[in-house]
């Protein structure tokens, strides 16, 4: 009888696993309508909004590292503070100008020189994402960037940490 029982139990349960799945596959299957203009514009907010978090954390932590430490690196293996930037401006760049059908600049052009130069192409580089945003709203390229920006901002933190130093957005 505690066979029967339990047989009765394991095909009860495999069965209504079977219907399940099939049923979210129905689902899954059935196509989406077309994306109101409502719609695009309320994504195109909530990444224009990401944007700006990120931008601005990032610039701010940028602007305020003392300039005589933008050669600094944690380790021989690891890129300076001024090449983490510069970095960032780059792949930034690189991502927006794809969106907006651009040939990208010369990668000479994000060689570090100085603290001032660094902040001014990261600046221009969050303003070229915001242009490609409004260019083509819910890019995965501008995610792409807020993503590889908010990973690097894990290195300037550790750099700040590194100097003493605390960054601007935990004071």
């Amino acid at each position: 009888m505690m066979r029967f029982l339990l047989a009765v139990g394991l095909s009860f349960t495999l069965a209504l696993t079977a219907v399940t799945g099939f049923a979210q596959k129905e689902q899954n299957s059935q196509k989406k309508a077309p994306q109101t203009e409502g719609e695009a514009a309320a994504g195109t907010f909530a990444w224009g909004h990401g944007l700006s978090y990120v931008r601005n954390h990032f610039v701010k932590a940028a602007e305020e590292f003392p300039e005589d430490k933008y050669g600094y690196r944690a380790t021989e293996e690891t890129r300076t503070f001024g090449e983490i930037i510069m970095h960032v401006a780059r792949y930034n760049h690189l991502n927006a100008a794809d969106d907006l059908g651009k040939q990208p600049e010369d990668v000479s052009e994000f060689a570090f020189h100085s603290k001032a130069q660094a902040v001014a192409k990261l600046k221009q580089s969050f303003q070229e994402l915001e242009e490609a945003l409004k260019h083509k709203p819910g890019s995965g390229n501008v995610g792409d960037s807020m993503i590889h920006a908010s990973e690097h901002y894990g290195n300037l933190a550790i750099y700040y940490r590194l100097n003493g130093l605390v960054l601007p957005a935990s004071r």
